[in-house]
């Protein structure tokens, strides 16, 4: 309810700035949109730290200090409302409905992993793949916990945040975490590493399991 109420407020003092013919004082926003003085100016120059607006110094009006005015900038408003699910949605459907999308969703999650590697930590192969995949999964909520024995580890992720996408398109989703998972696991460990996810093993949780090679496997 604030964010929408802070959004609507920037939007009609937006739309006032840029239906003036010029730049605006405080009290002429103020008049147009019925709102005290001060809340406007408080506005106004949250507007300005936003970059969505400008102070102009106004004409002289005898002695003191010239009036300060405002005029809208040229752009839009980057903070305002995102609609990152209907995205999601958007292109999870157009892979769905392509023959390849599975590996097309997960060559993009390896891709992903690729293009944006995990800080290197020291230890072992299969410390680093866990230490790597703890850390980038956690980072976008997953909420995952690790298990570790000697040739071992289980991550369990106890969160999707596609959660609600699952349903129509969890093939896809699912496909994007394991190249996910795949290239994670690549920079961290290279092929000492097998990572695999498992889809919803339990109702609550997914679960990525990571097994050492043999030297024979590499």
């Amino acid at each position: 309810m604030y964010i929408w109420l802070v959004t609507s407020r920037r939007t009609a003092l937006r739309q006032v700035l840029h239906r003036a013919t010029g730049a605006m004082t405080a009290q002429q926003v103020a008049d147009e949109v019925g709102w005290p003085v001060e809340t406007t100016r408080l506005h106004l120059e949250e507007l300005v730290g936003a970059q969505l607006a400008e102070r102009v110094p106004g004409a002289p009006r005898g002695r003191g200090r010239p009036p300060m005015t405002y005029r809208a900038t040229i752009g839009m408003d980057t903070t305002g409302p995102t609609q990152y699910r209907l995205l999601a949605g958007l292109l999870a459907r157009t892979l769905r409905d392509r023959p390849n999308g599975r590996a097309l969703a997960r060559d993009a999650g390896q891709a992903w992993a690729f293009e944006h590697p995990t800080d290197a930590v020291d230890g072992a192969p299969l410390t680093r793949a866990t230490t790597a995949l703890t850390s980038r999964f956690g980072a976008h909520e997953f909420a995952p916990t690790a298990t570790r024995t000697r040739d071992r580890a289980d991550i369990t992720l106890w969160h999707c945040p596609f959660l609600d996408l699952i349903a129509d398109y969890g093939d896809v989703i699912c496909s994007l975490h394991d190249g996910m998972v795949d290239g994670i696991t690549r920079v961290a460990a290279g092929t000492s590493v097998t990572a695999h996810l498992t889809a919803f093993p339990r109702p609550d949780s997914c679960r990525i399991t990571l097994t050492r090679r043999t030297r024979r496997e590499q």
